[in-house]
């Protein structure tokens, strides 16, 4: 079924488990990804090209863009669960999307090329919990799903948001059509 031009999917990624703190005075940014956080978002990746309909959500369209802080484990993370994918799709690593607010993220969103449908955001808790929540409307049940199910690292909330284009992206316009998490 072709979606309405009005909806967009916002695919919000946690980065996969994460080496501990540097000890060695390395800094945060340069942590990479462990052995199971490999494992995750390469397991998460698979899934997700190996599935039609993407993760088996009828009508979502796969990522066509992703977007990531440009921190060594965010970028780690897209670039396994982009690689399984049999189109290439583009990757942006920004700096200012690590440590970033919501807002920043939605700043970038809202900067997306009206032809991408579906676009992936992997980055950092607590913005990625918080972009999530702060899309969902006040008081749906969506954000009591969320709150449930949590945020652990690897975790994923796609999110359909409607409006003309990327820059209509605001709180309160998306609705929960997925919620995932380890093991994948």
């Amino acid at each position: 079924m072709e979606q309405p031009t009005d909806v967009r999917h916002l695919w919000i990624l946690r980065h996969a488990k994460a080496a501990p703190e540097p000890t060695w005075g390395g800094l945060d940014r340069d942590r990479p990804l462990t052995e199971r956080g490999r494992g995750d978002a390469a397991a998460l990746g698979r899934r997700l090209a190996g599935e039609q309909p993407p993760l088996g959500l009828d009508g979502v369209v796969a990522p066509q863009l992703a977007l990531c802080s440009s921190a060594t484990r965010t970028r780690e993370t897209a670039e396994l669960v982009l690689g399984a994918a049999e189109d290439r799709v583009p990757l942006d690593a920004y700096a200012s999307l690590y440590q970033a607010t919501p807002d920043t993220v939605l700043t970038y969103l809202r900067e997306v090329d009206e032809h991408a449908r579906s676009v992936l955001v992997v980055g950092h808790n607590p913005t990625m919990y918080l972009l999530a929540w702060d899309l969902l409307p006040d008081g749906s049940p969506d954000r009591d799903t969320l709150e449930a199910g949590g945020f652990a690292t690897c975790a994923l909330a796609v999110v359909a948001v409607h409006g003309t284009g990327w820059e209509d992206i605001a709180p309160g316009t998306g609705r929960l059509v997925g919620l995932f998490a380890p093991p994948y």
